[in-house]
């Protein structure tokens, strides 16, 4: 493997400082906000990326069956995780995507990446299971139905578990 290049680290260098001032800023908004409501973070405080940083495509693949099926992809625990913008802690849960097929199914690495690519994000557990669900809209286009679940680990003894189901949804 070759050594890097002086400009090569200089990108990445300059990736990393444009990464870190984008962390810095969106903590500080997400602080703002929270305070707004009186809610003040406790224990320490990490920088986190916006939801806007989480990856923006997922590949398909058209479904060219006449038979319905129902499909359902499920994380194992701790494949999916997000952090908490109040500590700055992870979150970690199982996100269960459930759908009939339309014109389109997911292609699993590229919804694999797509699941990862929020490690870093902070946002709050509803505001995630609410962003995912309209990524998997846009990306499936026209499914019988959709369904997306986040279940959390617990935490302060509350366990949250967040639905959205488009036939609930009146579209």
């Amino acid at each position: 493997m070759q050594a890097m290049t002086e400009q090569e680290r200089q990108a990445l260098a300059e990736k990393l400082a444009a990464l870190r001032e984008e962390a810095l800023a969106h903590t500080e908004q997400a602080l703002a906000y929270m305070a707004r409501f009186g809610v003040r973070p406790e224990g320490r405080i990490q920088p986190f990326l916006p939801p806007e940083a989480r990856q923006q495509h997922i590949d398909r693949l058209p479904y060219e069956h006449a038979v319905r099926q129902v499909v359902v992809y499920e994380t194992e625990p701790g494949e999916f995780s997000a952090v908490c913008p109040f500590s700055g802690l992870p979150d970690y849960g199982v996100l269960r995507i459930e759908y009939v097929p339309g014109s389109w199914i997911l292609e699993l690495k590229s919804l694999k990446y797509y699941i990862v690519s929020w490690r870093n994000i902070g946002a709050a557990q509803e505001d995630l299971t609410a962003i995912i669900y309209q990524d998997l809209m846009r990306h499936l286009e026209d499914p019988e139905y959709l369904r997306v679940t986040t279940v959390y680990n617990v935490r302060g003894g509350i366990r949250t578990t967040c639905t959205i189901d488009s036939r609930e949804q009146g579209r």
